[in-house]
């Protein structure tokens, strides 16, 4: 279908976006909204997740770098803004919910460990006797139980759409949730759907430039592997760029700035296609019917998604599994594992706060996992430091 063909159905999407309505912004326990509080319900979620303390502590925890290798790499912080900013413009250019989509980008990421995906797999791996470790769910777990906003009651009380978003956030490294409440229909909202592809897009094209500008990855390499497999989105977004910054001596990493940049448009604007393609083709005319749909709605176009996924593995051969980040991976495993064999075997050395979570049905090797995932990993450094190494400075750590 050519797209001058979507043209009728550009504003189809306005009846398929999450009205503010019961049941999608139910809370477990607010009552009504006070009437002098004039935000929209999921305006309110998004400035509840910003608020939280989770979310702040995002500025110092890892997406890829060691957030103490240097203050230029992405933390997780900046790449949850960078995919709240790509969700919002999806959003707009669909007619869907924008604070929605905002809130769910703002906390997908909420309940990630330290040391990025390596502090994922160390309490995954010591926990592998009590159902392991899933930091997609425990997301959940931080908006439902752990963050303390309120005297009444635990959490942030968000809406359940918002929560549901949260709940079914998938990616190549993200699994939704399998079963409760937010498995009411086939497809999650399509907010959450742009979410998920927001958190896609932000990740691929920004660990790319900083691959490139910290040297662990060289222009000509990743230019040849794209030319090998005729990965077009790169291709053509750095022959845009070429046009741009035609002598790139010593403009490298603007040379780069400007392919990222190019690559996010046509991105965006192949999931706005694509999407748009779908809903005429699959006669998609209610939100019931985009709930019910036998894949997801908001997608990638054949070309793009294979192009997205040939980066990605790029990326995991290249960057995420090169020396530098696995020598990083190997000292922050040997950390969490260190903190959690401690903590689980002296109950007095974890926070009151975090010992009053014990219970017969939170056992204490879950409740330390809670723990350490809510440190930053310069909370985790500064733990071991001060449980394992002879030091003069005491109390160093927030208790």
């Amino acid at each position: 279908m050519a797209d001058s063909l979507l043209t009728p159905y550009s504003s189809v999407l306005s009846d398929l976006r999450t009205p503010e309505t019961t049941p999608y912004t139910d809370r477990r326990y607010a009552p009504p909204r006070a009437s002098d509080d004039p935000r929209p319900a999921f305006a309110h979620d998004r400035d509840r997740i910003v608020h939280a303390d989770a979310f702040r502590r995002l500025q110092h925890k890892t997406q890829v770098m060691v957030v103490s290798e240097g203050d230029f790499f992405r933390t997780r912080l900046t790449h949850t803004l960078e995919t709240a900013q790509i969700g919002r413009a999806i959003a707009s250019l669909l007619d869907l919910s924008e604070p929605l989509t905002e809130a769910i980008c703002l906390g997908h990421d909420l309940g990630h460990t330290p040391f990025g995906h390596t502090g994922e797999t160390a309490l995954n791996a010591v926990l592998a006797d009590q159902g392991g470790w899933d930091s997609n769910f425990h997301s959940l777990v931080v908006v439902e139980e752990i963050e303390v906003n309120y005297a009444e009651y635990p959490g942030l009380d968000l809406t359940w759409a918002c929560r549901e978003g949260i709940a079914r956030h998938q990616t190549p490294f993200d699994l939704p949730v399998t079963s409760g409440e937010y498995l009411r229909t086939a497809q999650p909202s399509l907010e959450a759907q742009v979410c998920n592809l927001a958190d896609v897009i932000a990740y691929a094209t920004h660990d790319v430039q900083d691959a490139i500008e910290s040297r662990m990855l060289a222009l000509a390499h990743l230019q040849t592997w794209a030319e090998a497999n005729d990965c077009r989105v790169w291709l053509r977004s750095a022959e845009t760029a070429r046009r741009e910054v035609p002598d790139i001596q010593g403009r490298e990493a603007l040379f780069v700035r400007r392919i990222r940049r190019h690559m996010i448009n046509a991105l965006i604007g192949d999931v706005r296609r694509t999407s748009l393609r779908r809903v005429a083709e699959w006669e998609i005319e209610t939100l019931d019917a985009a709930r019910a749909a036998r894949a997801p709605v908001i997608g990638f176009g054949a070309e793009s998604e294979r192009d997205v996924q040939q980066l990605i593995a790029f990326l995991l051969e290249n960057v995420y599994r090169g020396p530098v980040i696995a020598r990083q991976a190997y000292k922050a495993r040997y950390i969490m594992e260190q903190l959690f064999v401690a903590l689980s075997q002296h109950r007095r050395l974890l926070p009151q706060r975090w010992r009053e979570m014990i219970s017969p049905d939170l056992s204490q090797e879950r409740v330390v996992a809670y723990y350490l995932a809510s440190l930053t990993d310069r909370g985790a450094i500064d733990l071991y430091n001060e449980l394992f190494l002879p030091s003069e400075r005491s109390l160093g750590h927030h208790i």
